[in-house]
């Protein structure tokens, strides 16, 4: 920073503190153009009235340009704000040549004062250099003026006048001086607090023991940026919870801290620290990184380290996918053999029996299919439904299926891995029914302008397909994925089973309510 124009030497950092000085300056400005609107306004008309054109269209030039400082400076151009302060500023200057007469001393007093109280409330707003030219500015038309109309006009009161200007001077560039300083220190703390985060990628806490309100007060935290402590409102309300929900030594998290106080001259630095949940019924332990520092009191440093903690839930993780692989391998052999026993005999038998073998595999094996996805996918929906109809009706060939299909029904965007599970359980209830001709209709169905499929049943036991279905809770489930409903629509002569035809545009619809819901909730 310049000592003597107090501008900073970082251009950037110059244009942050003007931003932040228009943030008061405006509003004053904004003020002050009002009440000179009005001012002028009313002087105005007062000299119509007492037939003194002259000074009526001086101030109604002055009302005009009142006009255009609102809305070409004040509303568009931000830098001219200052210019224009300082054209007022000078302008109220100017009015010392019309000192009235009949002014009472009491009166004449009372309006110095004011317009000095309005002149130093601009410059106090203004940026310095702009202050400077006010003041110096003052000083010259001040004294000019006076000794025009009053030539007896002393040297000690020019010499008081310039020395009180001075003063008023050196005033206006420590005040400044203190404003630039104050922003700068307010925008270096900023980007400490910026600058801590990029250190670690782990949840940490800067915290210190405030002995007034006796508790810990955190300094500077990350913890609300993590998904595990976003439920808190405020850091502070994450730091208590680990303070007094977590053990360490068999005391308190917070007990133990506290008991730190006394060993201000024994400082801890980098100590892993294993922390256990107080709760008893599931034991969730945190490694901390633990330090302290003293500069002007204790200040505690605190970092999760989620990756020792990763490791460690990996480490178990691998152990239990280790017993559960190996028991998986037996029981898969020992399935294996028992369908392959069952296809053996099936072939003494008839086909019917093979194709539910094979049935049965394919629901065995989707069973296995551990693999979970939300991607959105264009799927073949007519032919996957066809395909599944034919399997099922060659391994129930006493159970006629048949298919209408609206020419419109080819593909649908749904749910990866979803769409294959919902076929073979819907065809699976569908046949556990005692009815023998299964007619299907598909359909496309519009609703609140979204578009579906519709899968339309009759069969003659109508109420014993729709038990069945609504009992399932596994079908209940895949349907409530890909589906506006987790159950099937009963109509008078059949069942309806509706499936979203693209599930991108749910999505998105999802997204947006989503987002309203956080906009209202930070209002």
């Amino acid at each position: 920073m310049n000592k003597l124009t107090l501008i900073f030497r970082c251009e950037k950092l110059e244009q942050k503190y003007q931003d932040s000085r228009y943030l008061y300056t405006l509003p004053t400005c904004r003020s002050l153009n009002l009440v000179s609107f009005l001012l002028c306004l009313f002087r105005s008309i007062t000299f119509i009235f007492q037939n003194q054109m002259v000074g009526f269209f001086v101030f109604l030039f002055l009302t005009i340009v009142v006009l255009l400082a609102q809305f070409l400076i004040l509303n568009n151009k931000r830098k001219w704000v200052d210019y224009y302060l300082l054209f007022v500023n000078h302008f109220l200057m100017l009015q010392q040549q019309y000192v009235e007469d009949e002014f009472e001393p009491q009166e004449a007093f009372v309006f110095g004062q004011n317009q000095m109280l309005l002149s130093i409330m601009i410059i106090l707003v203004c940026d310095f250099k702009f202050g400077l030219i006010q003041i110096l500015g003052n000083m010259i038309i001040k004294i000019v003026i006076s000794k025009y109309y009053q030539p007896s006009l002393s040297y000690q009161t020019i010499l008081y006048s310039i020395i009180i200007g001075l003063m008023f001077l050196y005033a206006i560039l420590k005040i400044n001086q203190q404003y630039r300083l104050s922003f700068l220190f307010t925008t270096q703390d900023s980007q400490q607090e910026q600058l801590i985060p990029l250190l670690t990628d782990s949840p940490f806490m800067l915290c210190t023991y405030d002995k007034e309100n006796l508790q810990f007060q955190q300094k500077f935290s990350n913890l609300q940026h993590h998904q595990e402590f976003k439920q808190y409102k405020t850091n502070h309300d994450a730091l208590n919870f680990i303070l007094r929900n977590y053990l360490v030594h068999g005391q308190s998290f917070e007990k133990f801290l506290l008991s730190r106080q006394k060993k201000q001259d024994d400082l801890i630095v980098n100590k892993i620290l294993e922390l256990k949940s107080i709760n008893k019924n599931q034991v969730q332990k945190l490694f901390i990184r633990y330090s302290e520092c003293f500069i002007t009191e204790l200040i505690y440093i605190l970092i999760i380290d989620k990756k020792r903690q990763e490791i460690q839930n990996l480490q178990q993780k691998l152990v239990n996918y280790e017993k559960g692989l190996n028991k998986f391998q037996i029981n898969f052999r020992n399935f294996i053999k028992n369908q392959i026993l069952i296809l053996d005999k099936s072939l003494n038998y008839d086909k019917n029996s093979i194709y539910k073998a094979i049935i049965k595999l394919i629901y065995i094996f989707s069973k296995f299919n551990n693999k979970k996805s939300c991607k959105i996918t264009n799927q073949q929906f007519l032919l996957t439904f066809k395909k599944y109809a034919k399997l099922y009706s060659q391994a129930y060939d006493q159970k006629k299926i048949k298919i209408e299909v609206c020419s419109e029904v080819k593909d649908i965007l749904t749910i990866e891995n979803c769409l294959d599970d919902f076929m073979i359980n819907f065809f699976t209830h569908l046949c556990k029914t005692k009815a023998e001709i299964i007619q299907i209709y598909l359909c496309k169905s519009f609703s609140q302008q979204n578009e579906f499929i519709d899968i339309i049943i009759k069969v003659d036991v109508m109420s014993e397909l729709y038990i069945l279905l609504q009992k399932s809770t596994h079908f209940r489930r895949i349907l409530k994925t890909i589906s506006p409903h987790d159950y099937v629509i009963l109509n008078d002569d059949s069942l309806t089973v509706r499936l979203f035809k693209n599930m991108n545009e749910i999505n998105q619809l999802n997204s947006f309510f989503i987002k309203a819901n956080d906009f209202r909730q930070t209002k």
